[in-house]
């Protein structure tokens, strides 16, 4: 295994390019691998470049980074299970234009966050951040936690045209020579383990595997250990990040509650042997807790 870090974790406005500077704070910090992330559809003709994809690709060679995984953000692929096909076609196509990028710039994997129903409605315009009703950045507060379903909601539909979409999208990503690595996060299609692992079943692709959040898990209150061991030959990429088990999380590994050795021992015992990759955001004075926590993993590879 080897230890990452996502280039948004230093990036300015957390998600929004440029990210030279990144990476160059990321090989000072020793790191072995980096992952990249498409923001917005329009950052393909403003940012990404033939000739921005050349310099950043030399740029981590200059300091030993491998891409360790692409990501796309919602903006991009938020219409994959829009029951209207046209917009899912948009979307379609949209997500191979990130399988390109991601293929330009030398990356095994292409993630996404998997996607919540189209036209569902929450105080958070993430909506997978409404978890807890006092978070920052909610529109107003009530003390109930609160969402507002599509009228109609018809589940059987948004799940079948789900599998059907996820199994184009892992199409073109094996057509491409990548895997696609589908993530969870609350209040989204596939938000834990035991959803992916039906998804999968559903699916029936070789190259749809997982990309794990220590993080989204636990605030779901699944024991990553166990969840590891699930996901035995289906497990492409971890992020990593701690919790306090009650709000907090977002912390840097080794400042919460996770069990990290069992963690590694986890891995491990599925013979993982891919990146570990610290996924973190808005933190003040960030080069020194990143760099803490990387020492403090370093100890258990």
């Amino acid at each position: 295994m080897k230890l990452g870090c996502a280039c948004w974790t230093f990036a300015k406005g957390r998600f929004l390019p440029p990210y030279e500077p990144a990476i160059e704070t990321i090989g000072d910090l020793g790191f072995d691998g980096i992952e990249f992330i498409l923001r917005h559809p329009d950052d393909l003709a403003d940012y990404w470049t033939a000739q921005r994809i050349d310099g950043l690709r030399r740029l981590c060679d200059a300091r030993g980074l491998t891409v360790s995984q692409f990501a796309l953000f919602q903006d991009v692929v938020a219409d994959l299970p829009n029951l209207n096909r046209d917009a899912r076609q948009r979307a379609l196509g949209q997500f191979e234009q990130g399988v390109k990028l991601a293929a330009a710039m030398g990356s095994p994997v292409i993630n996404f966050v998997s996607q919540w129903p189209v036209g569902i409605k929450a105080p958070a315009s993430y909506v997978p951040r409404y978890w807890y009703t006092n978070n920052p950045g909610l529109e107003g507060f009530s003390p109930k936690l609160s969402m507002q379903l599509p009228d109609p909601f018809d589940w059987d539909a948004i799940w079948d045209t789900y599998v059907e979409t996820v199994r184009a999208c892992a199409g073109i990503a094996e057509a491409h020579g990548l895997k696609l690595a589908i993530e969870g996060h609350a209040h989204v299609i596939v938000p834990n383990t035991d959803s992916f692992l039906r998804l999968r079943e559903h699916v029936q692709h070789p190259a749809l595997g997982y990309n794990l959040d220590t993080a989204w898990l636990f605030i779901q209150r699944e024991y990553i250990p166990w969840s590891i061991a699930k996901l035995r030959g289906k497990l492409l990429h971890v992020h990593a990040r701690d919790g306090d088990g009650l709000h907090a999380y977002s912390l840097p590994p080794g400042e919460g509650i996770l069990d990290w050795e069992g963690i590694f021992d986890a891995l491990r015992g599925i013979g993982y042997d891919g990146f570990v990759s610290f996924e973190l955001g808005g933190l003040s004075d960030a080069e020194k807790w990143v760099g803490r926590a990387r020492a403090y993993l370093a100890d258990y590879l």
